[in-house]
């Protein structure tokens, strides 16, 4: 299967977890090219501030050629997934800051909350874990009221509303126009077949823990790179930005699909290929697992949900372990170069690493109580191979789980983020996997977002 659009300008932002890149692409007779690029980085502690989201965009997209960023049609934004917040919807104001992607529920409010989910939720519903963007929804609500005016927000959500409003210092400068999409709002409950919040949400587990179903209604929910009426970059917005007014902010994603439709262009042609059985493992600061199938699986146990892409699913989850423990490790990019040339590729996890920067799993199995294993000893180089086989193995697992479900048979992997740049590391994840891990012509979620914000054009 393969998509394809009319020649346009479309902008991609990508809040990853460690910065925000932005990408602006030109489709046309040709294909896909590229125009221009930028990149802000944060630290772990900046990346939980809304304030420092709107502020490294806009330095990034200053670094961006003027002329391309004035061609801009389309803007699309992909976030961390599950990345929650609560915003005034009158006024744009954070009103309770964000919990993160892996950040999990916990104390009396996190127990109720997770208590409302599991008397009211389907089983196997992907919001049925402690990182849920639900359960963060319903463990605010349990710990103290919401406001009259409050909505929930997915990262993606609040920053493509502040590209509408404009910033007036270190928040919105106008109400927000706040809408989701059906990939980041899936974890928040959101039905992806029947395209609506279900009953057994706005009047079951909400009501549970004193939640109004109304700071979900105000959440519109538009289908990934869908343009809506009250999205555009406003006058005030296009002077903060140096977007042009008038472009159309569409429904985002979440930056591991972002990840995925990158891997799977082909610029030449300039069609996003999405065929049952191609998968792409995003090897960043976590590690994301993304498969096309034919079988829908959404099941809580192992972590998996099933987003809706084109006419397929794709599923897969995003495990907590990935490359934010090499960091954690101190090792470098050419310190990393250089030990992995020794790296045997025919290598087993026997030692069991479970490479985790801190407790807690969400996939390839749900285990808030999950306990790093990591290695020990002085020898940076067996650390390092102990490290990446660990890290591989996760990946195993990953797509082992999905299989279990029903999942379509996986035929290839492509590779995104930092990892895929060590060969060593491919050819052992190739025979973990036992299929072709191959490289992709561009990994960047960015550029990801920027091919969803063509997409539907």
């Amino acid at each position: 299967m393969a998509t394809t659009t009319d020649a346009l300008v479309g902008l991609g932002v990508d809040l990853g977890t460690s910065g925000v890149r932005v990408c602006v692409v030109e489709r046309g007779a040709r294909g896909v090219s590229i125009l221009s690029e930028g990149a802000t980085r944060w630290t772990d502690d900046e990346g939980r501030e809304p304030a420092v989201w709107l502020r490294a965009l806009r330095e990034t997209i200053a670094k961006c050629d003027d002329a391309a960023v004035a061609r801009v049609g389309r803007v699309a934004v992909s976030g961390t997934s599950a990345s929650t917040l609560l915003v005034d919807g009158a006024t744009g104001a954070v009103r309770r800051p964000p919990m993160m992607y892996s950040d999990a529920v916990g104390g009396d409010a996190g127990a109720a909350a997770l208590g409302a989910i599991d008397a009211h939720a389907p089983p196997g519903h992907t919001c049925r874990g402690a990182t849920s963007a639900l359960a963060k929804l319903l463990a605010w609500a349990a710990d103290a009221p919401l406001g009259a005016q409050d909505v929930a927000a997915h990262q993606a959500d609040y920053v493509a509303a502040a590209l509408c409003a404009g910033v007036d210092g270190e928040q919105l400068a106008a109400p927000p126009a706040l809408r989701s999409d059906w990939h980041n709002a899936l974890k928040m409950g959101f039905d992806v077949v029947e395209l609506r919040w279900p009953a057994w949400l706005l009047e079951g587990a909400m009501p549970a823990v004193g939640a109004a179903p109304a700071a979900l209604e105000r959440l519109g929910v538009l289908r990934p790179g869908v343009a809506d009426e009250r999205r555009a970059v406003s006058e005030a917005a296009a002077a903060h930005w140096r977007l042009p007014e008038g472009a159309a902010v569409v429904g985002g994603t979440t930056d591991s699909i972002a990840a995925f439709l990158a891997c799977s262009c082909d610029a030449a042609a300039g069609v996003v290929r999405v065929e049952p059985g191609r998968a792409v493992t995003s090897l960043g600061s976590t590690t994301a697992l993304k498969l096309v199938s034919d079988v829908k699986i959404d099941d809580a146990a192992t972590g998996n949900p099933a987003h809706c892409l084109d006419d397929a699913w794709l599923v897969g989850g995003a495990s907590n372990a990935g490359c934010k423990v090499l960091r954690d490790f101190a090792f470098g990019d050419d310190e990393l170069a250089a030990l992995s040339l020794t790296l045997d590729a025919a290598r087993t996890n026997d030692a069991g690493i479970y490479p985790l920067s801190k407790t807690g799993e969400r996939f390839p199995f749900n285990d808030a109580a999950k306990e790093p294993k990591l290695p020990g000893g002085d020898d940076r180089e067996a650390v390092l191979h102990d490290l990446l086989v660990g890290i591989a193995d996760v990946e195993r697992l990953g797509y082992a789980a999905l299989a279990d479900r029903g999942a379509t048979p996986l035929r290839s992997v492509q590779t995104a983020g930092g990892g895929a740049k060590n060969p060593q590391w491919r050819a052992l994840r190739e025979a973990m996997l036992g299929v072709p891990v191959v490289g992709a012509e561009n990994t960047d979620a960015a550029f990801g977002a920027a091919l969803l914000a063509l997409r539907e054009a």
